[in-house]
């Protein structure tokens, strides 16, 4: 076998995105994308907001598309209401200062509109900012001429004392455990966002569907059983193709995470629900590649339904917990999902100039011996690592590689040289990406591997990434053609006369629990790597200097400076067992900015099925699951608590330190000094729940009987 390689532009500026579109098997003749936009210029903002809503209002662009299409732009309700609230407060007579986060905005665009010559097709009047990839069977719900923006039941506005959102999927948001003493729902609203299936009763989404409060309680009053609710509303749909039901399983992992967070029990009352069902397509493709627009979406949805939950008052905390997590990335708070999502976090505080209003929990990551991640200083000599890539593997495989040069190199060509060999192949030859290109390689058809080069700038720091694209190894219906599996050699070499640190993370592309098999992750390897455990007696013990590592694991999206504020909170996960020891999966610090997670939460309880009991998907069952996803939410409960005990303080009680640095001094945490990479500054331990008992081990012995004279 002979790979050919080949230099060629790109098609689209991001790398991920550019290889989706070469490797499509059943091109979309004209398929829409998501759009987060960015109005300019920020000093003359009122005209361009005038022409974004024209143009949504009619439905093109004018001067850019062709009016003679039905439409080219779209825009939900809630994203009209904004922007026309922004429109009239700007022509007011004292215009408020507005900031680059002020002036964002989603639409949903035709791709043909985003796109030409690899780079972005934008108007004058804004700046694409990110963009997802094409969704496919889309169908958007009817266009209101006037929006619709939520509201809520004056009742449920004077009850709520604070707001937790959950993004996350397999939210059975029928279940007795999300009802109140009273068993009505606790659920403010929730975004149903599975995209193939329009929905006649809600207009105000673009796509999907949205459910109040009161809709939700007349659901519940009507219908005889959890099951029928959820097939009325089109959460559980077999008439359609579709990857996955899962609020169908028995165990679906939103029920389980929102049970930890919101669930019935000690400290739930005076609690509102805000929920967005991811659709199954962004789940099950667990590269990101999916995931960012619908994420970056709903976050934008919790908030607005939180400012309309405070309308009556002033603003309600909001606890938001995402456990989705991903394994390649810049590691440095700069991957634009991770800045994006703790900037809008950032943002609803400074707008409501409480530094204390807002955070948002997230898990350090399942990756701690996944062998995926690398450390290789570039000197003279060649460096080589395998990538080990899975048989019967349907999903692409990524790695990504970023170089930390200390030197500027060439401008436009990277400072290295790449050699990438499939297992059957004697050597390949060697290639120096250039910025805007593709080197791809092929085997008598379409391409099957390919190589990016991008120089990313944040301020005065600049960092350059290689980008290793490898398609699956079995046949699927997104991809023309398949790669050899295999041990494949990733060699590279140093062509500056400066030392190179290259960090190497291979992305992750599993396939989640409950989920029809589709990716299999793929790893990095080494012949010297690895030395017998005297404890355990397996070869999993790390040899100090060799390039695989069991630090810098953390997940790329939970990455940020740990100086800056408490607004993003990471988790890791703890065993309930003597000692208390990181869980065996949970991720590590440190990365270049961040030492490890914030705190931890137990993750792994019992003597034998480890994991945390929960909520299953229907009332009346409990599921163990384990994970830092599963700890995360316990610490949103916590961060709850603390933050509606500081917005509604009691007349007797002290003040209440809300963040992860006044935890130590909690009696339900167990502190760590000096705080663990793998599980931060302490160990958060929950008091029992009625309904679901917690277990420990080992068990308590008893005292043994008298003997008998």
């Amino acid at each position: 076998m002979k790979l050919h390689w080949k230099k060629t532009a790109c098609d689209r500026p991001d790398p991920y995105l550019d290889w989706e579109f070469r490797t499509r098997r059943k091109p979309n003749p004209d398929p829409w994308c998501s759009v987060q936009i960015q109005i300019r210029p920020l000093r003359s903002a009122l005209e361009s907001l005038y022409e974004l809503q024209r143009a949504v209002d009619e439905g093109y662009v004018p001067d850019h598309d062709v009016p003679a299409e039905a439409f080219t732009i779209r825009m939900s309700d809630d994203e009209r209401t904004l922007l026309r609230g922004w429109i009239k407060a700007l022509e007011g007579p004292k215009p408020p200062k507005i900031d680059e986060v002020d002036m964002q905005f989603f639409i949903y665009r035709k791709e043909t509109f985003i796109y030409r010559g690899g780079r972005f097709r934008d108007p004058g009047f804004y700046r694409s900012l990110f963009v997802g990839p094409p969704i496919i069977g889309l169908q958007f719900n009817d266009f209101n001429p006037q929006p619709d923006p939520t509201s809520f039941e004056p009742s449920f506005l004077a009850a709520t004392k604070v707001a937790i959102g959950i993004i996350d999927d397999g939210i059975a948001f029928a279940h007795e455990r999300f009802r109140d003493r009273r068993m009505v729902s606790k659920i403010a609203a929730m975004w149903l966002q599975e995209t193939e299936k329009r929905s006649p009763a809600d207009n105000a989404v673009v796509f999907g569907r949205r459910l109040m409060h009161d809709e939700i309680k007349q659901l519940l009053q009507e219908s005889k059983s959890e099951d029928r609710i959820y097939r009325k509303v089109g959460a559980t749909d077999f008439g359609k193709t579709r990857a996955y039901n899962p609020l169908a399983a028995r165990v679906s992992h939103g029920t389980h995470l929102l049970d930890l967070a919101a669930g019935g029990g000690r400290g739930s009352e005076g609690v509102s629900i805000l929920a967005v069902q991811l659709p199954s397509v962004a789940t099950i493709d667990t590269s990101g590649l999916t995931m960012g627009s619908y994420v970056l979406q709903a976050v934008r949805m919790i908030m607005t339904w939180a400012d309309a939950l405070s309308e009556a008052g002033k603003p309600i905390p909001l606890v938001m917990n995402f456990s989705y997590g991903l394994l390649a990335g810049p590691k440095d708070g700069t991957q634009y999902l991770e800045k994006a999502l703790a900037g809008m976090v950032r943002h609803r505080n400074k707008r409501h100039q409480n530094p204390n209003l807002t955070r948002l929990v997230m898990p350090a990551g399942n990756s701690y011996r996944t062998r995926a991640a690398a450390k290789l200083e570039l000197k003279k000599e060649v460096e080589t690592l395998d990538w080990v890539i899975h048989p019967d593997s349907a999903a692409t495989n990524y790695v990504e590689i970023w170089l930390d040069t200390g030197a500027e190199g060439k401008p436009g060509q990277a400072p290295v040289e790449i050699w990438l060999t499939a297992q059957d192949e004697r050597t390949s030859p060697p290639i120096r990406p250039s910025e805007g290109y593709i080197h791809q390689a092929t085997i008598g058809g379409g391409p099957i591997a390919g190589i990016y080069f991008d120089r990313i700038q944040h301020g005065k720091s600049v960092r350059e990434l290689i980008l290793l694209a490898v398609n699956p190894t079995v046949r699927n219906d997104d991809c023309r053609e398949i790669a050899p599996s295999g041990r494949w050699k990733l060699s590279l070499r140093n062509l500056t006369g400066t030392a190179i640190t290259a960090h190497v993370y291979v992305q992750r592309d599993d396939t989640p629990f409950g989920y029809p098999r589709r990716g299999r992750q793929s790893y990095l390897d080494h012949a010297g790597a690895y030395d017998r455990d005297p404890r355990t007696g397996d070869y999993r013990l790390q040899r100090d200097g060799w390039p695989i590592r069991y630090a810098d694991t953390l997940s790329s999206i939970a990455t940020g400076s740990m100086n800056e504020s408490d607004h993003v909170i990471v988790v890791g996960a703890a065993e309930a067992s003597e000692g208390h020891p990181p869980s065996d999966y949970t991720s590590s610090g440190p990365t270049l900015v961040r030492s490890g997670p914030d705190c931890s939460a137990f993750a792994d309880e019992g003597n034998a099925l480890w994991g945390v009991l929960a909520a299953g998907t229907f009332s009346g069952s409990a599921v163990k699951l384990n994970g830092t996803s599963v700890a995360a939410p316990q610490i949103v409960r916590k961060v709850a608590d603390e933050l509606r005990a500081m917005a509604h303080p009691a007349a007797d009680s002290p003040d209440v330190p809300v963040g992860i640095n006044s935890a130590v001094t909690n009696p339900v945490t167990i502190p760590i000094d000096p705080p663990d990479p793998r599980l931060g500054k302490y160990i958060f331990r929950p008091r029992s729940d009625r309904h679901i008992p917690r277990r420990r081990y080992p068990a308590v012995k008893e005292p043994k009987e008298k003997r008998r004279r």
